[in-house]
């Protein structure tokens, strides 16, 4: 099991009015970038899903279980240390950082 620390950037810093539930099937899913690879992405996006395993002292900062929406993605980019962001359209919505592989 993968595990992300993200950090869901507020809606006066142009993010997300609240984060999502983050619970349910899928709990949340959308497009990741991984910050040391080209962006624009040149061949494929993917989506990550994003599923909320606790809070860290703010509802805008979670401990989450990751991976990606379909099993043909790079698994292999979710390596610990790895920084990613969370794009909603063109608005980036979070900031993480991958934080462990059990």
């Amino acid at each position: 099991m993968t595990k992300a620390i993200i950090e869901w950037i507020p809606l006066s810093q142009g993010g997300r009015r609240q984060p999502p539930l983050g619970i349910g099937h899928p709990a949340y899913s959308t497009v990741v970038r991984f910050l040391d690879e080209p962006w624009p992405p040149v061949d494929t996006a993917w989506s990550l899903v994003v599923e909320k395993a606790e809070s860290l002292g703010t509802d805008f900062k979670w401990i989450a279980r990751v991976f990606f929406l379909v099993p043909e993605a790079p698994q292999e980019s979710l390596q610990i240390g790895r920084g990613f962001e969370l794009y909603e359209g063109n608005k980036r919505v979070a900031i993480g950082e991958i934080c462990s592989n059990d």
